[in-house]
């Protein structure tokens, strides 16, 4: 996989070149620093693009039977938060022109360009009908947060421990923000993507670079990108200090841990920190998972997850309410033994093993791919071959001296107010 990088004045270009796909990908992304409203109008009009027609293609149908026509090209628009930033993105993914006689990348981008660009505007709003239809498509979704334990649960608990950062920031706690949603406004925010964020193009897959550079520069010379966005992704957490609960009509409880760490150096920060979150949680025969679920029948899942930016980790379980001591007594105890040598050397081998399989994974798939290179603009990791390298050396005395850095901050239980029987 070769990449390369070239700044541009209104945009920056990121060229990929592998062999391992009969498809070309490409991603737009929007960049600016988070703010919740912005976000929430993000989401809207990631929905209303790409059911818009525009003044080319009348209609979603139209659209569709281009996209057919050009060998099932994809088309997408996505929102995301990256730390402190967010982002709008639109993707697409075309068959590599070298495998038909047509040459696809001026038509593709053509159209790309069309649905970016030109979508049916009225009196500086977009179609009524499908502004309304996605709005309450999204109203009603985040009216059904609290259908489901999980989301509502991870949620709550987001609240308390990223608690002033924009990881505590969710739509059902700004509901009132997404009913506010206006068309006019919409509108207003759509036209500055173009100017008010920062530009970054990728491109992924086996393209002639002569032609891709020509169509990007085609694509984006009208643009202007600005500097309103966050350099760097790491964020200092300030989270809600003790346990909490929260009743919920439901049987199985949901139980989250908040584990924050302190000075962690670069290397422990980058390299054994996923590999102690591994070994704890994260994989098949974790400590977690053989301690508090096969040895004491405490959960019905439990797991762990880490926040690179925050330094963070997160503990998740499915419980019965009436285990929440015991559960929490054997979970801490597990923390305290990721201390001791002994208790990661078995582990290690196999957790490295697990790490092996997700970078794997990752040249397999464009959008992991994409995303690796869109973090690399903001945080400076290093290649992911030296990364898997480093991490394939970590020693279990690296891993424990991570675990003497480790503590318990925030305690959230959403308690099952029902009885199992019930």
């Amino acid at each position: 996989m070769d990449y390369k990088k070239i700044v541009k004045d209104n945009y920056t270009l990121h060229l990929i070149k592998t062999d391992r796909f009969k498809t070309i990908s490409f991603s737009l992304r929007f960049t600016r620093k988070f703010d919740k409203e912005t976000y929430a109008y993000l989401n809207l009009l990631s929905k209303v693009l790409m059911f818009t027609g525009t003044k080319h293609y009348k209609s979603i149908e139209d659209i569709a039977n281009k996209l057919e026509y050009l060998y099932n090209t994809t088309l997408g628009s996505n929102f995301s938060s990256y730390s402190n930033n967010m982002c709008f993105e639109f993707k697409s993914s075309i068959l590599n022109p070298r495998y038909v006689k047509e040459n696809l990348y001026e038509e593709a981008f053509s159209m790309y360009k069309e649905i970016i660009c030109n979508p049916i505007i009225k009196k500086d709003m977009f179609l009524e009908d499908v502004f309304s239809m996605q709005k309450d498509n999204i109203l009603h979704g985040i009216s059904t947060i609290k259908d489901s334990p999980n989301s509502y649960g991870s949620l709550r608990f987001d609240e308390k421990f990223y608690k002033g950062t924009m990881y505590s920031e969710n739509s059902l706690k700004n509901i009132d923000i997404y009913k506010g949603l206006d068309n006019k406004i919409l509108y207003k925010k759509y036209k500055e993507l173009f100017s008010e964020y920062k530009i970054d193009f990728f491109v992924v897959g086996d393209f002639d670079e002569e032609a891709v550079m020509l169509e990007a520069d085609n694509l984006l010379k009208d643009f202007k990108q600005s500097n309103n966005y966050y350099s760097d992704l790491d964020v200092k957490l300030k989270p809600s200090q003790g346990e909490f609960k929260e009743e919920y009509k439901t049987n199985q409880s949901n139980l989250y841990i908040g584990l924050t760490t302190s000075g962690l150096t670069k290397d422990e920060k980058d390299y054994a920190l996923g590999l102690y979150n591994a070994i704890l949680g994260s994989m098949n025969n974790s400590l977690l998972f053989v301690r508090v679920r096969e040895d004491n029948s405490l959960c019905y899942h439990i797991g762990s997850s880490f926040n690179i930016y925050s330094s963070s980790l997160i503990i998740s379980a499915g419980i019965n309410k009436k285990n929440y001591d015991k559960a929490l007594k054997v979970i801490k105890e597990c923390i305290d033994l990721m201390k001791e040598e002994k208790t990661v050397r078995p582990l290690i081998n196999n957790a490295k093993k697990t790490s092996e399989i997700a970078y794997n994974d990752f040249f397999e798939s464009p959008k992991k791919i994409m995303n690796y290179y869109y973090t690399r603009e903001f945080n400076n990791a290093l290649d992911i071959e030296e990364k898997r390298k480093r991490i394939s050396k970590l020693t279990t005395k690296e891993i424990s001296a991570v675990a003497s850095k480790v503590k318990v901050s925030t305690v959230f239980l959403l308690e099952g107010s029902l009885n199992e029987e019930d």
